[in-house]
């Protein structure tokens, strides 16, 4: 008999042609064997120390850069902080708001 290429349906109908495609499938690779780590390891590895993502001189950059943009940005929501307030004197005939109508009350 030749040996060609089984087509699936042909194996789900014949039984004989199943067992002969199921030998000639390769074996499955084993599982991937998972490592623990040892008791003795974990005692003697040194404290866990915190690692920070950023070296310390990028932070303190960053700092400083928010505390300057902050500045900045005051600075220009409040142009005239540093203005010396003004009266408007009577003599000035500067109408800022239109008086409302008196009733008759």
């Amino acid at each position: 008999m030749a040996w060609e290429p089984i087509s699936p349906e042909l194996a789900l109908v014949d039984a004989e042609l199943a067992a002969r495609a199921r030998a000639v499938l390769a074996d499955p690779a084993p599982p991937p064997r998972i490592r623990r780590p040892q008791p003795a390891a974990a005692a003697t590895a040194p404290a866990h120390r915190p690692r920070h993502p950023y070296p310390f001189w990028a932070r303190v950059t960053a700092a400083l850069w928010l505390l300057v943009l902050g500045i900045l940005i005051g600075g220009a929501a409040i142009p005239h902080a540093q203005d010396k307030p003004r009266v408007v004197p009577p003599s000035d005939d500067v109408t800022i708001c239109t008086p409302a109508p008196r009733s008759g009350r």
